[in-house]
Order: C-alpha cells, then structure tokens, then sequence
C-alpha cells in the first residue's frame, strides 16, 4: 500500500466538495478518475500530495513514499538547457548525483582521516541511492524518454525558456517519468501531447511499476492504461474494476436503475404527502400523520446521475455542395523554413478526412489553407461550387463580439433557435444556468474555444473544417460533440489528437510529416496500431534487420502473409473471448433484475414493516449481489483478455 485515505471530506466555505472518502492505493494500480468539472477531481489530486488539508478524515502515506504531480497549469521550471533541466529534477536520484559532486569537492580539500572516513561514508550512502534509482544512468534515460515525447535531438542543448508553455510541460512530465515515484498523479496529462507522444506515453505506463492516477477527458488513452475507474459524483466517490469502456457500460446501467429508483421514490413521496394532507386536520390520524411527516424528513432523496444521452445537438441542414469541396494542386508552404512542399489533395462531396501528424508539422497550417484564411506559397487552392465553409481553430478570435452575452452569440448565427433551445445547446459546451448570460468579453481562453466551436457547429456549413475541436471539453461533451458529427449530412475535415473522435468519425486519414502530406492507406485504427507496434518495439529496444538476401517484393510478400495470419489469429481468439463474455452477460441480466426488484421491495413502505420479511429479502439480496460480484469479475478479466488482444 503506498496511500491510505479515511473518512476525507473537504469543503470551502460553507460548500461541500465531498465528504466520507475511503479508498487505498497499491503498487501497479493504473487508476481514472473521472467526473464533470467542478466535482473535485484536482481537490482530491491535491490533498494526495499534501499540498491541501482535507477538512476531514485522514491521509496516510507509507514511509519514504514519493508521490510526483503533473499538473494541469505550468509550474515554475529551472531555466537552461532542455536535458541539463530535466536530469535536474529527476527526483531523489538526480538529488544524489550533485551530493556526490559536493562530496567529491570536499574530499579534496579534506585533510583529516577521520573528515575523509566521514566523507567516504557519506559518498558510499549516496552511491548506494543513485544505483537504485538507475541514476548514473540519467541522461541517457532523460535522452530516450524526451525521444518518446517529441523532442528531437538538437532540442536538447536548446535553453528550456525557448520552449512553448505546450513543450514545456512535456519537460515538466519527462522529470517525473524520470523519477521514478511510488505514486504518478497526471492531470491531463495528454492535453499537450500529439498522437505519437500519446502512444508513447501509454506504452511507458503500462510498464511504469508504481501506482499511477490519472485525469483525463481522453477515453482512447484512458481505456489502453486504466484498470480500474473512479467516479467522483454528488460528492461521493463510486469504483469500477476494469477499463474505461466498461465503466461507461456499468454507468448507463446505474443511470437507468437510479432513475428507476428515483421514480420509484418520488411516487412514494407524493402518496405519503397526499396521506399527509388528507389526514392533517383528523385528531384520530395524529399519529399516523406525525410519523410520515418523520419519515419525509429522514428520507435521502435519490440524485440522478448526469446522462450525456439527454444532451444532444442538432446541425442546421446545409445546402449541397459541388462533388468536388476543395482541392490542392502542387501546394506549398514556407515561413522562415518550408512546412510542406508539392501537395496534391482533393475534397470530395461527403468525405470524412482526418489529418494526423505530430505538432509543429504543418496540421494547422493546412487547415487554414482549406479553409481559404491563407494563400499557399506555391501551387494552387480552388474551392468547389456552392461551397458554405464552417471553420473552427482555436489560434484565432473566431469574430466573437465581447460585448454580447452567449445566447446572443448564438442567437446572431441561428435567429429562428428559441432560447431554451440555445441554452440547451450552451450546456452541452459546458455553460450551465447563469452562464449563459456572462458577457463575452469576460470569458477564459478555453470557454472562448468552446462558444466558437458551438457558433461553428450551428452555422448552415456543408464543409466543415474542425481543428481540435475537443480540448475544451469533458467526457461528456466529446460525446456529445461525436454524436452530433456523426450525423452531420455534410463534409468533414478533422484536425485532431483524439484517436476516439478519429476513430468515429473519418474514412480517410492524411499523415503531416517530414515535408509531405502523405495519404494513408487503411482505417484510422489500422493507423494506430502500427503506430503502437512501432513504439512498442522502441521502448522494448529490439533491433530487427531485414535479410539482406530477399528481394524487396519478396519482403513485403512475407509482411502481407504475416499481417494477414495475426489478422486471422487475433479474430479466432477474441471471437472465443466474445462468446465467454455473451455467457456471462446473459448470466448478469436476470441476476440484476432481481437485485432491482429486491431493491425496490426493500424501500417499499408496506414492507418495511413486516420484519420478517425484511430478514428474507436481506438475505436473498446479499446472495444475488455475491452472484453478481462473481459474474462482473469473471466480464472483468474477460474484457482485460480481449484488450490484450486487441
């Protein structure tokens, strides 16, 4: 056990973020935490690091544990260059390389015996520490590791403040991988990270040996890491064993059956309230009144959780554009260096075309070229007939008028919306209740990305351009913003990190790389995969050199045939896996119906006072709940086995 948390609750004023938290962490654990904003995810971070008090409870941390936090806004970081700053944070090893320096100067200036018999066991001590932390070993590990996370090898010896705020806590994350805690806690930890630096990331914590949690709004990412979730909600703090899909399926699960129960008790409520009012003025139904009266005061109203499925967003219809969208002809593009050259691209009517590449390669200077908000430097940029473009990226203003409120924003661009249906559309981007009305002039950079991506979506557009159009949002949000796009008649360019949105959404992927505008060949998830193989095969440090004997046709022969017989292997074992999993889960259907209506018999009032019938339905009820537990351990390891697979 590395943490141990009791009873912790914290409030701020009179506020009540949560109360009675109780959980341990362990070595090996890969845990989420998920939740909407303001429910407390990062208050919790923070008093796992001690840097708050909980108001209650307590916090205890196994002896000589270290804990290190990513977290969501830039630290302060040491100036100088990129490797030399990174090695020098790298945790207690790092620590213990410059003691051994200092020691080494005071050696040499030492001129007693018994000063250097002092200084020697000093130096064995500390080279005892740096050996187990793989110290001595620091900046070649701090070169692979800022590898993995984009740097390039000439960023090494460029000074840290030369970086971007982006690239910067790229750094910050390299020292803590660096350090080797007991306890990982990243607070989106993705938000600055492209696709390759994402892969190579999850790679590394699938290795990593301490505990690691996680916030993050990126369910891809979440579901390749995580083996288990935990949900902070009405203050309360709810676990599920097993991937983030999972938790997702065991939510839209408790969200029916808690509003069943909700039902069921706002039924209850209303009978005894009119029993009440019926009865109030009868002297002979005094007591009767006065004990449903107490009954109403002690009863804990069932919440309902939020369900994304009752957010929803619907495009304007747009007008049909030529087949041909846009199209690039020979294109290329230069500032102080060329960012691509000789592109050849065409948009068709209908196409979903996602863009990937590492940051800095030219993704959005491309888009802005589509879009028509930039000249090509060489070739040639033609847009289709009848073309109505829709373009949303976060490096510009995006037109807002500082002076309206939101549901004025979005009233100037669909006036035939009612309020209620433009408020409906604003909590769906995260503006709740009175912000509906907040003036923009006042808002954050992020809820400005987030009103112009509502602004966008709501504009008759049939050409869409989109470039990370997630960063802004929740879990929930993205859900709802993938919905929408999955519906939408018209065309769609993507510029995007989130392999979950890219995945849904695009049949067509273009890579940014090296220069050159590359058409891929196959699905998105085909795409990734070879991407995590790829990195795979870095971090393991294999080599493998192609048989200089064959052919390159008899090479690429040989990778079809054994692309195709792991194709076939791969269906043949998670086909077997599925149908376990079919076994169990219709096992789990009735066992759960059961555990309802048992659960709805328990809050029954004729029931409850009938105590022997309590003891039966208790009994029974803790029977089916032990069947259940089995059953959901058995779906867990079966869905880790088909993730392992996958």
């Amino acid at each position: 056990m590395i943490v141990s948390v009791t009873g912790v609750g914290m409030k701020f004023g009179a506020e009540e973020i949560f109360s009675g938290l109780s959980f341990n962490i362990n070595r090996g654990e890969r845990t989420a935490l998920v939740g909407v904003n303001g429910a407390g995810k990062t208050t919790l971070i923070n008093i796992l690091t001690e840097e708050l008090e909980p108001s209650e409870g307590d916090v205890h941390h196994a002896l000589s544990a270290r804990v290190a936090l990513l977290p969501q806004q830039m630290g302060r970081f040491p100036e100088g260059p990129l490797l030399d700053s990174v090695c020098g944070r790298a945790g207690d090893a790092a620590k213990a390389l410059e003691r051994m320096n200092q020691i080494h100067m005071e050696l040499e200036g030492a001129e007693k015996h018994e000063e250097r018999e002092q200084l020697l066991r000093k130096l064995s001590d500390t080279h005892d520490l740096i050996d187990s932390g793989d110290g001595f070993n620091i900046r070649s590990r701090a070169e692979k590791v800022l590898s993995g996370l984009g740097f390039s090898t000439d960023d090494f010896s460029k000074p840290l403040e030369d970086f971007s705020g982006g690239w910067r806590m790229r750094a910050q994350l390299a020292s803590l991988l660096l350090a080797n805690p007991d306890l990982l806690l990243l607070d989106e930890p993705t938000n600055h990270l492209d696709l390759d630096a994402r892969i190579w990331l999850e790679e590394y914590l699938k290795r990593f040996r301490g505990a690691v949690w996680i916030i993050s709004h990126d369910p891809g990412f979440l579901d390749r890491v995580v083996t288990q979730v935990y949900e902070l909600e009405f203050g309360k703090l709810s676990s599920y064993k097993g991937n983030y899909t999972f938790y997702e399926k065991k939510k839209r699960e408790d969200i029916t059956t808690r509003e069943k129960q909700a039902k069921q008790q706002a039924e209850q409520i209303e009978k005894i309230q009119r029993f009440i009012k019926r009865f109030r003025a009868t002297e002979s139904k005094r007591f009767q009144v006065r004990s449903r009266e107490k009954m109403l005061e002690k009863m804990e109203v069932i919440q309902t959780h939020r369900d994304p499925s009752h957010m929803k967003l619907r495009f304007p219809d747009p007008p049909r554009s030529g087949e041909i969208v846009a199209r690039l002809d020979g294109v290329s593009m230069k500032y102080d260096r060329t960012v691509f050259s000789d592109v050849d691209l065409s948009v068709e009517r209908g196409d979903r075309i996602g863009i990937v590449g590492k940051n800095g390669e030219g993704k959005s200077t491309l888009s802005r070229i589509l879009a028509g908000m930039e000249k090509p430097a060489e070739g040639n940029f033609s847009r289709g007939s009848r073309v109505s473009t829709g373009f949303y990226t976060q490096e510009i203003d995006q037109g807002l008028n500082p002076d309206l409120n939101l549901v004025e924003q979005l009233s100037a661009i669909s006036p035939s919306s009612s309020e209620k249906e433009l408020r409906s559309i604003l909590g769906g981007f995260l503006f709740t209740g009175d912000d509906a009305f907040k003036k923009t002039g006042i808002l954050s950079g992020g809820e400005k990305s987030r009103l112009a991506l509502a602004r966008v979506l709501l504009s008759p557009a049939n050409f869409l351009i989109l470039d990370e159009p997630t960063n802004h949002l929740d879990i929930f949000s993205r859900n709802v913003l993938q919905e929408a796009l999955e519906k939408y008649p018209g065309t769609l360019v993507l510029i995007s990190h989130d392999e979950q949105l890219l995945s849904a959404l695009v049949e067509k992927v273009y890579e940014v790389q090296g220069g050159k505008v590359s058409l891929f060949q196959g699905s998105f998830a085909y795409y990734l995969r070879k991407k995590q193989e790829k990195i795979r095969r870095m971090l393991e440090s294999k080599q493998t050199d192609s048989p200089k004997t064959k052919s390159p046709r008899e090479l690429e022969n040989a990778r079809k045939r054994r692309e195709a017989a792991e194709r076939k292997e791969l269906y043949r074992k998670q086909k077997k896996i599925q149908i376990r999993i079919d076994r169990v889960e219709r096992k789990l259907l009735p066992l759960e119906e059961k555990r309802e209506e048992l659960e709805g018999l328990l809050a029954d009032p004729d029931v409850l006072s009938d105590s022997t019938r309590i003891m039966e339905l208790q009994r029974e009820h803790a029977y089916v709940c032990k069947e259940i537990e089995g059953y959901q351990e058995m779906w867990n390891e079966l869905a880790e086995m088909m993730g392992k697979e996958d």
